[in-house]
């Protein structure tokens, strides 16, 4: 894993991972806030747009 995704978006200070009732999420302790887990949000978006070009591409193809 990348250190960049052990940063808070906010302030660039270091999170620290924490669960709470079976939950994963991260803790600033500079902002003293949580953070969302943005590295899911991005996978999730990356993954999602490889579909839809997947998708586009495979219809072109069959067009031809």
């Amino acid at each position: 894993m990348s250190n960049r995704a052990n940063t808070c978006p906010c302030c660039g200070g270091f999170v620290l991972r924490h669960i709470r009732h079976s939950e994963l999420y991260w803790f600033c302790p500079s902002c003293r806030q949580e953070v969302p887990l943005l590295t899911i949000s991005r996978i999730s978006v990356q993954l999602e747009n490889a579909h839809t070009a997947s998708i586009k591409s495979s219809t072109v193809t069959s067009l031809e």
